[in-house]
């Protein structure tokens, strides 16, 4: 029992990209199994989400582009949002008191234009 592995804690996730591929038509859209792991198909935008290796990036982009079903492939941002949110919220309070400021000190001037 004890040689079993737990495939939830075993993450392939660092060695995946996510691509994003639009949709002419999603009528062959079993085929992108082939190239890597289908996540999701949207019914009403016509874009899927397709995971790949990181180092076959670009070979599989070129491959697919040139498939008559796909309208265009975007390679996924999710790599570059932040993974730590720790000072999110302070930061978001510093923005919305300083348009409050902005917005008083706007309003104050309207109120007290001077007509020479």
């Amino acid at each position: 029992m004890k040689d079993l592995k737990n495939i939830n804690t075993e993450s392939t996730f660092e060695v995946r990209t996510g691509l994003i591929i639009w949709l002419k038509s999603k009528r062959n859209v079993k085929r992108l199994m082939n190239y890597g792991l289908l996540h999701y198909v949207s019914d009403k935008m016509d874009y899927a989400l397709l995971y790949v290796e990181t180092k076959n990036l670009d070979a599989i982009m070129e491959r697919l582009e040139k498939e008559n079903y796909v309208k265009a492939v975007e390679p996924s941002s999710l790599k570059d949002l932040p993974i730590k949110y720790d000072d999110v919220l302070s930061e978001m309070q510093k923005e919305i008191d300083q348009k409050k400021r902005k917005e008083k000190v706007e309003t104050f001037s309207d109120h007290f234009t001077l007509d020479y």
